[in-house]
């Protein structure tokens, strides 16, 4: 490889270091000191390369690329042809090799294109009926890709629908898949060889590559050959035959090599010969003076492009139909043919200098004629080949293929959701190839259930998913294409498959939501029955909706109207007494457990699903107070008896359970108020199944709402604990003062009790914790009142300063009756009757008399008129008839009505509990009765009264303690918002109280508004005179 030297030149070696006997040379030890001369050479003389010689270079580089194109590379010594390239460069002839090598490697791709078009057309694939078919070029979209695919297939087409549509049987011809399978291979041959070819080239022009093509800003060699081979290969029309081998490439310019006449660096026209137009573009010339029609020169553009993509499309088109042979030879076929218009793609990126082509006058179309490279003349060069000829067409026939398909199958399962007034109604045969499962049986498509469409639907986008990872299409491609299959498959048709009667997700969710309560297979600990396998089905479709986020809306919407529809239901039946308080929750529970079910497993857990459910539970939970009453009954009955004997992994279970429910309540004021109530009955009554499982369901409530709403609930339990000591002290008095040389005196009232004292229990309370009863006590019987003021005696001389208040309506008695023998036996009968207070005086009565009317009871008792009537209801009770009621029927007519001594009761059971009645119960029996008598109206009106405001079981209404107590702590709350804040907006004012007070209640504002104007009532604050939506706190 020779080099010019354009600056001086200097000899590194020694004078004389060639002569091996030279003393003065770098090996002589004996003269080291000896100074060391430079010989000093003149300018080399350069000589610039001529045009002749340059030529004559090329030349030689043009045989070799016609070798490397011929396959015969093996006898080409590359260093020498790089050398001549690098020649070439260095004495400023590199217009002349890079424009050669353009026009070298754009004949050797005519002659390659000429071969495919002919190829084509000889397997019948260019003939006019493939020209008339359509195009799937730069046009292609949505709409036209269909047409583009029935050309490819060799028929005709419309611009609304295809061959393949129309005539199932065109899906199925196999010698036209052949031909076209034919074709891909021929190009893919082509496009493979080209590659290697370009590979070697590059290699021999690397130092034109590294110094002239980035200087003018020209393509690289290896990148110029791949966007030679898209204008000249990809881009061929269909009716140019230049290249063919009846037709060749040099005919067109009079058998000429184009390296004779063609002069490298001069901008005129070539002179040497007159070129002839060939066969076709006469042909074509013809027809256009014969005035042929506009539209048949336009479908005269078909390229060699349009026709492979449409084949490529066809292939496709097959393999989503399972009617493709051969399948991975074929994938793989197509795989390539993608890579390479991918790689075409690659190449066009950049600016580059192609019209310096033209300006020269070194372009040359197909007929030898000068050609115009300009990039930025036309939009073709501008589109990206892969989008324009491959990926908009391809999305667009998948998008048909599966809006189609999927609206075969649902169009008769209660109409399609969406837009789809571009799909064509689908019926008969015309749809069998476009099924999820083909036919050819002739008979219509069976209607597809919801989850058959759901595992079908996932079937396909699993195997778009794989045939995108077949092909190795590029990621935004495989983006855009799962997108529409999902929008087809599932975002279009999500409200249908919601809805869809008997088997959509609404339908399945009401199934699972209707499971019977009790022990069986699916229920749980707490059983509850859970139909796993329907939830399955709820989690298969949540997982194909979760692909399109938006999708999820429906069902979301359809869990949230199911717990809307199934707990009002429950609210119903309370309304009407249809249910006790307890089957409510109960009902209420089981709903929880089992869409918590759905969510957690069916819909993975999803936060928003989450959150729509517990607003669904909130929204009937909280139409009333309803709830929080029953809520509480709840609780009462699974701490007397539901949890007795239970473990305490069961009790956890079951408390957890309830807390769950309690955070849905607004109301918790409400149930405060009504569990005080029932804790205070289980505990003076000893009713309560485990103090431990007791003191658990307070640790829950303080963790769930804080120490202030427990206080008062842990303070009844301390109650129950002194009092325990107390009696304690109390009995250990009594014996000490039995026991004393000077024994108490004999109270005469223990006379009625055969001179012996009552032994009594007292539960001291304090006032502020225990729910307030504000009721009279009644005239109790004299041997107990006395027991009591020994008692009281007691207490008040242990403890000074202190004052008791006795509350006779929460106390209990033991009291032992005798009855008469029964028929037959003389042996007089006794029972242990465990009984209220009040049923005690009631009973006791009857040791003098045998019949009492109800007035006489009421007088001698003072027993308030609703609790009078309930206790006397429950000692009529057909298993407990101690007293026998004078009236029939259930309920007390009037203050007439008697009641009698038994004497015929009996029992299998010497100790005897004598239950109560509710008070919904007693008051309803008694106003069924109906009663004419002023009395009797009066009586009812009291119950009701009384029944509001004494916590009664199953009542939908706040009350009116609690709502007393919610003005105080509404005012209280304000008046501390305001004297921190001192000025304050009536909005922020309201949304203030209100964040305080959640955790109890949620104040309406209307009634925020009327508490506010009692403060300004009574000056605690004023209203701004500029705003009176101020408010200012007034010290």
């Amino acid at each position: 490889m020779s080099y010019s030297n354009r600056g001086s030149s200097f000899n590194n070696n020694y004078v004389g270091s060639n002569n091996p006997n030279n003393n003065n040379g770098i090996n002589n030890s004996n003269s080291s000191n000896t100074p060391r001369k430079y010989a000093i050479k003149p300018f080399r003389s350069f000589a610039q390369m001529d045009t002749p010689t340059a030529l004559k270079t090329f030349k030689s580089l043009a045989a070799a690329m016609d070798e490397i194109h011929n396959r015969n590379a093996s006898t080409l010594s590359f260093e020498e042809l790089y050398r001549n390239a690098y020649n070439l460069v260095l004495h400023k002839h590199g217009n002349l090799l890079y424009e050669g090598v353009w026009e070298r490697l754009e004949f050797h791709l005519v002659r390659c294109a000429g071969k495919l078009v002919k190829r084509a057309r000889d397997l019948g694939l260019g003939g006019s009926d493939l020209i008339m078919g359509g195009s799937a070029g730069a046009a292609a979209s949505s709409s036209s890709s269909a047409s583009s695919f029935a050309a490819a297939a060799g028929g005709t087409a419309s611009a609304n629908s295809s061959n393949e549509l129309t005539n199932p049987a065109a899906a199925t011809n196999s010698s036209s898949s052949v031909l076209g399978y034919k074709l891909l291979e021929e190009l893919s041959k082509s496009w493979t060889e080209h590659r290697i070819t370009m590979v070697m080239v590059r290699d021999i022009f690397m130092y034109m590559d590294r110094t002239y093509v980035p200087l003018h800003k020209r393509r690289p060699v290896y990148d110029l050959g791949l966007w030679l081979f898209r204008r000249v290969v990809w881009e061929r029309r269909m009716d140019d035959l230049t290249g063919c081998d009846e037709y060749d490439y040099c005919a067109a310019t009079n058998g000429n090599d184009y390296r004779n006449d063609y002069d490298y660096g001069n901008s005129h026209d070539d002179a040497k010969g007159n070129l002839k137009s060939p066969p076709e573009l006469q042909f074509q010339q013809m027809q256009q003076q014969a005035g042929e029609p506009q539209m048949m020169q336009s479908q005269m553009t078909q390229t060699l492009g349009n026709v492979t993509s449409s084949l490529l499309l066809q292939v496709i088109h097959q393999d989503r139909l399972d009617r493709l042979e051969d399948a991975p030879q074929r994938m793989t076929l197509l795989r390539c043919m993608i890579g390479m218009l991918i790689e075409l793609e690659a190449s066009g990126n950049g600016s580059f200098n192609d019209s310096m082509m033209a300006n020269n006058g070194t372009g040359r179309d197909n007929y030898g004629s000068r050609r115009n490279f300009n990039a930025s003349s036309g939009t073709t060069n501008t589109i990206p080949v892969y989008q324009r000829d491959f990926e908009e067409a391809f999305l667009g026939e998948t998008q048909d293929f599966y809006r189609m398909e999927s609206a075969s199958r649902l169009s008769h399962a209660g109409g399609l959701s969406g837009n789809n007034n571009d799909v064509n109604d689908i019926d008969g045969e015309n749809n069998l190839a476009l099924n999820f499962n083909s036919s050819s049986s002739g008979k219509p498509p069976a209607k597809y259930s919801a989850m058959e469409y759901v595992q079908r639907a996932k079937i396909r986008l699993d195997q778009e998913r794989d045939r995108a990872t077949t092909l190795a299409l590029p990621e935004p491609t495989r983006t855009a294409l799962l997108r529409i299959v999902e929008t087809e498959l599932i975002e279009r048709h999500a409200k249908t498959l919601v809805d869809m009667e008997g088997s959509g997700f609404a339908s399945i969710l009401k199934v699972v939501a209707s499971s019977p309560v009790g022990a069986g297979k699916g229920g749980g600990e707490s059983g509850v029955v859970i139909d796993h396998n329907r939830v399955a089905d709820l989690a298969a479709m949540y997982d194909l909706f979760s692909r399109v986020p938006s999708s999820v809306n429906h069902l979301r919407d359809a869990l949230s109207e199911r717990i809307r529809l199934d707990g009002r239901a429950l609210v119903r039946d309370q309304e009407t007494n249809s249910a006790p308080p307890s089957a409510f929750v109960k009902g209420v529970l089981a709903m929880r457990e089992r869409f918590d079910a759905v969510v957690t497993d069916a819909m993975r857990g999803e936060k928003k699903a989450q959150k729509r459910m517990r607003e669904a539970f909130e929204d009937f939970l909280n139409a009333d107070a309803r709830a929080a009453n029953c809520l509480a009954v709840y609780v009462d009955e699974l701490l007397r008896i539901g949890l007795k004997g239970a473990d305490e992994r069961k009790v956890e279970m079951e408390l957890d359970r309830v807390i769950v429910i309690f955070r849905y309540l607004s109301d918790k004021d409400v149930f405060e108020a009504y569990y005080k109530n029932h804790l205070a009955k289980r505990l003076l009554g000893n009713k309560s199944g485990s103090e431990e499982a007791e003191r658990a369901m307070v640790s829950l409530l303080k963790a769930e709402c804080g120490y202030q709403f427990t206080s008062k609930l842990e303070g009844m339990f301390n109650d129950m604990r002194i009092s325990k000591e107390t009696a304690e002290k109390y009995r250990a008095y009594k014996k000490k003062e039995a026991n004393s040389p000077s024994p108490p005196l004999i109270d005469l009232r223990d006379a009625e009790n055969g001179g012996k004292p009552v032994d009594v229990e007292v539960s001291v309370l304090t006032t502020g914790y225990w729910p307030s009863q504000n009721v009279a006590p009644c005239t109790l019987p004299p041997p107990v009142k006395a027991a009591m003021d020994r008692f009281q005696k007691y207490y008040l001389t242990t403890y000074t300063g202190r004052k008791l208040s006795w509350q006779t309506s929460t106390g209990s008695a033991e009291i032992r009756a005798t009855f008469p023998p029964i028929k037959g036996s003389s042996k007089v009968r006794r029972h242990d009757l465990s009984v209220t207070t009040y049923q005690m005086c009631i009973l006791v009565l009857f040791n003098n008399r045998d019949v009492l009317t109800l007035a006489q009871i009421r007088n001698e008792t003072n027993i308030p008129e609703d609790e009078l009537r309930r206790h006397l209801v429950s000692l009529c009770t057909p298993k407990h008839r101690i007293l026998r009621k004078g009236s029939k029927g259930k309920g007390i007519s009037n203050d007439d009505d008697t009641f009698t001594y038994n004497a015929e009761y009996t029992s299998k059971m010497t100790r005897v509990k004598v239950p109560m009645v509710s008070m919904r119960d007693a008051t309803l029996t008694s106003s069924a009765e109906g009663t004419a008598s002023a009395a009797g109206a009066a009586s009812s009106s009291a119950a009701a009264s009384a029944s509001r405001s004494g916590l009664v079981d199953g009542s939908a209404t706040v009350p009116v303690q609690v709502e007393e107590d919610r003005r105080h702590l509404l005012e209280a709350a304000i008046v501390r918002i305001m004297k921190a804040r001192k000025t304050l907006n009536h909005n922020d004012l309201v949304a203030e109280v209100t964040r305080q007070l959640s955790g109890r209640f949620v104040p309406p504002p209307q009634f925020v508004k009327k508490r506010v104007e009692s403060l300004i009532e009574r000056e605690y604050l004023e209203r701004d005179e500029s705003d009176r939506r101020v408010y200012k706190y007034m010290a």
